[in-house]
């Protein structure tokens, strides 16, 4: 037994050798809490990405998508710090106005509560009129220059997550359907290796019974040696040649396979990038979707004609809000402006810790999404000086491609 499955095992290894060199189904999916790209170590797979790096347009697409990447990273980090700082002012104006003396927060107190009475008063008079709640009415008076502004951008997020989500099943799909395409080439080079065998064996067979008819009945079998010799050649031939093409197409097929693999890597990254944003707008303005903000943006907007009709009322609030506006610029407030609409949290301790912890809230997303795409960045070039210190012998062709995508 033992004997019989030693020539085993030795059989399967030269049935099969080849298809360790082109197997590609490892893992290159992208996950938002862990690498980049959770590669096997496998010797196999670093046979097979060896092989693609020394193919130029697969290393230089390789590279490219790689600054493409850095880019990418780069622009929303960015537009992360501009948000960053101006959250980081607001922290340190609250900090200014907590630390001043008793007397100063009475008389600040003291405004803001005029403010936020006056206030009340003005929302009685249209309250004819749809009217929101306290907080959203905060939040629009806080954010009113920027919430235009900002429907559009949430409203061209999410139609570019249904875009990217769309892509992301094609891409899917596509990697099943060349997979598949995989499995029936492997089962092809097998069954040709099977019949290849077979074709072997049963033109041996011939030939041993032509020769027991030559010796023992001497007949004349010379007809019989060239028709089984002609008919297995032709055979094996076209079995041969079938062999070859589904080879070939088998390396085809794993290029591709890779290829969208860093195209799918590629577009999801895009759709975390999305994501966050879309997930950091909803939480600045406290809402589920554009169409929400733009409903509140609309009642608003009735609101604010129902106050301007109130001309005496807006001329006294004008005054107090001037008069708050000094005495908070008079110590250094940066943007005084902005209290004048959360006027609640000057003379409400409580309600100064739920401001601060919103904006902590804010500030940590944004940090968040701030080393979310540093690491992106440092990771993609980190690949790019992999591969050059890997495969110095195209150090000057990377160098080329960096200084041209510099460039542009």
């Amino acid at each position: 037994m033992g004997l019989i499955q030693k020539l085993k095992e030795q059989w399967n290894n030269w049935y099969y050798h080849d298809f360790d060199d082109i197997d590609d189904d490892f893992d290159w999916e992208l996950d938002e809490d862990e690498n980049l790209w959770n590669k096997s170590k496998s010797d196999a797979v670093e046979k097979h990405f060896d092989k693609l790096m020394r193919d130029p347009e697969e290393r230089n697409v390789y590279v490219a998508e790689c600054l493409n990447t850095m880019a990418d990273a780069s622009e929303k980090m960015e537009q992360c710090d501009v948000e960053y700082e101006a959250v980081t002012s607001l922290l340190m104006d609250m900090e200014i106005i907590e630390g001043l003396s008793r007397e100063d927060k009475a008389d600040i107190k003291y405004q803001a509560k005029k403010i936020e009475a006056a206030e009340k008063e003005r929302r009685r008079v249209y309250n004819n009129v749809e009217h929101l709640n306290e907080a959203d009415l905060d939040m629009m008076e806080r954010l009113g220059q920027e919430i235009p502004e900002g429907i559009d951008k949430i409203r061209e997020a999410e139609k570019y997550r249904v875009l990217v989500k769309q892509d992301l099943r094609k891409l899917s799909k596509e990697r099943s359907d060349l997979k598949f395409k995989k499995r029936e080439l492997m089962n092809m080079v097998v069954n040709a290796r099977g019949i290849s065998t077979i074709i072997a064996v049963s033109v041996v067979l011939c030939i041993v019974m032509l020769l027991v008819l030559q010796y023992s009945l001497g007949m004349n079998v010379t007809i019989g040696y060239v028709l089984a010799g002609g008919i297995g050649a032709v055979a094996l031939v076209f079995i041969y040649v079938k062999y070859l093409d589904s080879i070939h197409e088998l390396e085809k097929v794993a290029k591709n396979i890779n290829h969208l693999i860093t195209v799918h890597n590629t577009v999801k990254i895009r759709y975390i990038n999305n994501t966050n944003l879309l997930q950091y707008y909803y939480m600045k303005f406290n809402v589920d979707s554009s169409n929400e903000l733009e409903d509140l943006w609309n009642v608003y907007g009735a609101e604010i004609a129902a106050y301007e009709k109130e001309e005496k009322l807006k001329d006294d609030l004008a005054g107090y809000y001037n008069k708050l506006i000094g005495t908070l610029s008079k110590f250094k407030v940066v943007d005084p402006d902005i209290w004048i609409h959360q006027c609640k949290a000057l003379y409400d301790h409580k309600e100064m810790v739920e401001v601060r912890h919103a904006l902590i809230a804010r500030r940590q997303k944004l940090r968040e999404q701030m080393e979310y795409n540093k690491s992106i960045a440092l990771e993609s070039k980190e690949s790019i000086a992999s591969l050059a210190k890997k495969y110095p012998e195209y150090s000057k062709e990377i160098s080329a491609i960096i200084g041209k995508y510099e460039g542009l």
